[in-house]
């Protein structure tokens, strides 16, 4: 953890960066619990699983983006409703975002939300910012999904 001490903070003595490292110790801890494991692939990605859902954790100087992805068995004839949605919600959301994309045929929901870090960001504050971040990536996904399920289900009663 950080010291607030101004004395020791303007000793010289170098800031903790925001690493994966980091990261993945608090996405590991007993709080989040989200068995996260590096990206071999990749120095700055990390991927987990947490409420029923794949995440995708990239770690860069300055930037945490957690990403939440949820497949779909609806085929890309729908993805225009999709992005209509996603529309939607993204142009009143600035904590989370909603994205869709595709994956073998398949149409993929995702939530995402980004913070920024500098040196210096103690456990706390990190651990803080992840859990707003997961909580504001499955708002993003969830709305967007709950959006789509009541359209779906008012097409369905007017066929009837």
């Amino acid at each position: 953890m950080v010291s607030a001490d101004p004395y020791e903070i303007l000793s010289g003595s170098p800031l903790p960066a925001v690493t994966r490292d980091r990261v993945l110790s608090l996405l590991n801890g007993a709080q989040l619990d989200m068995a996260a494991t590096a990206y071999p692939e990749d120095d700055t990605t990390a991927v987990a699983r947490l409420n029923d859902l794949d995440w995708v954790i990239t770690v860069e100087e300055g930037l945490v983006r957690l990403e939440c992805v949820l497949p779909t068995q609806l085929g890309e004839e729908v993805i225009s409703l999709f992005h209509v949605l996603c529309n939607e919600f993204n142009s009143g959301a600035f904590d989370g975002r909603a994205l869709v994309g595709t994956d073998n045929g398949s149409i993929e929901l995702r939530g995402d939300a980004c913070f920024v870090t500098t040196a210096g960001l103690s456990e706390d504050q990190l651990f803080h910012a992840l859990n707003v971040a997961i909580i504001n990536a499955q708002e993003a996904l969830l709305s967007v999904l709950d959006t789509f399920n009541a359209t779906a289900r008012e097409l369905a009663d007017s066929d009837d």
